[in-house]
C-alpha cells in the first residue's frame, strides 16, 4: 500500500519527467481518491494550468515565466498568479499604452470573454472605447488625464463622440459632478445607474476629460463650456 510519502515521490517524479501532467493521468497512477490527490498536490504546491480547463499541473520550480508571469509548455499555459483573472489584471497593469482584448487573448492563447465580464461586474477594469473596440488601461492612468489622452489619442475620441455631445448631456454630467463633489473614473458605471444617465460609460469619460471636470474647480454656469 502506498503511503503519502510514496505518492508524493511518484507524483513529483512524473511531473519532473513530463514537465506538465494531466490530473486524470496522476489519478490513474497513484492509489488514492481524487480528493486525497488534490490534498497531495496542495502539499507540494503544484501550479494548475489556466488553459485546457485547468486539467494540467506542474511544479513551481519548473516554469520559466516571462515578463507577464506566463509560461507555456506544448501549448499548455501556466501563470505565477493564482488564476486567469489576476493574470489579466497584471497584464493590463503592465501595459504602458493600454491593451485590447484581442491582444490579451493573443498573449494568453485563450478566449477571455467570460473573465472580462466577471472583472467588469467586480468593477476591476478600466477601459476606453475607440470605435468598435475597448482599450483596457492601467489603474494609474485613470487619474491622469494626459496619459489617457496619449493612450487613446484625443483626435480619435473627438471623432467618435465630439458631434454627439449635447447641452443636455453636459448638464446631466455637471449635476453628477456637483452631487458627488469629486470625480472617480472607476465609479462611472455606478453613477450612470445611480443617476439614471442615458450616456455610455465611454462617452461620459470623454465629456469629463474634454471639459476637465475631474479637476477641482467651481462652475458658474453651463455657458462656460463650448460645445
Amino acid at each position: 500500500m502506498q503511503t503519502k510519502s510514496d505518492r508524493l515521490d511518484i507524483i513529483k517524479k512524473m511531473i519532473y519527467q513530463e514537465k506538465a501532467v494531466l490530473f486524470s493521468v496522476i489519478v490513474s497512477t497513484v492509489t488514492c481518491s481524487s480528493i486525497t490527490l488534490r490534498r497531495d498536490l496542495k502539499t507540494i504546491q503544484t501550479l494548475t494550468s489556466y488553459t485546457h480547463r485547468g486539467s494540467y499541473v506542474t511544479l513551481p520550480d519548473i516554469p520559466m515565466f516571462d515578463n507577464f508571469g506566463i509560461w507555456f509548455y506544448k501549448e499548455i499555459g501556466f501563470s505565477k498568479f493564482k488564476n486567469s483573472l489576476e493574470l489579466i489584471i497584471r497584464i493590463i497593469e503592465a501595459s504602458k499604452e493600454g491593451i485590447t482584448r484581442a491582444e490579451i487573448e493573443s498573449l494568453l492563447r485563450i478566449g477571455i470573454s467570460k473573465q472580462i465580464q466577471i472583472l467588469l461586474e467586480q468593477e476591476r477594469l478600466h477601459r476606453i472605447k475607440i470605435g468598435a473596440q475597448y482599450v483596457y488601461i492601467p489603474n494609474k492612468v485613470t487619474t491622469d488625464k494626459k496619459m489617457r489622452l496619449k493612450i487613446v489619442g484625443s483626435r480619435q475620441i473627438e471623432e467618435h463622440y465630439g458631434q454627439e455631445v449635447t447641452i443636455s448631456d453636459l448638464i446631466a454630467v455637471l449635476k453628477v459632478v456637483l452631487q458627488e463633489g469629486r470625480i472617480e473614473m472607476r465609479l462611472l458605471k455606478r453613477w450612470i445607474n445611480k443617476y439614471s444617465l442615458k450616456i455610455p460609460v465611454a462617452k461620459l469619460e470623454h465629456i469629463i476629460t474634454k471639459y476637465e471636470l475631474d479637476e477641482k474647480k467651481s462652475f458658474r454656469s453651463v455657458e462656460e463650456f463650448t460645445l
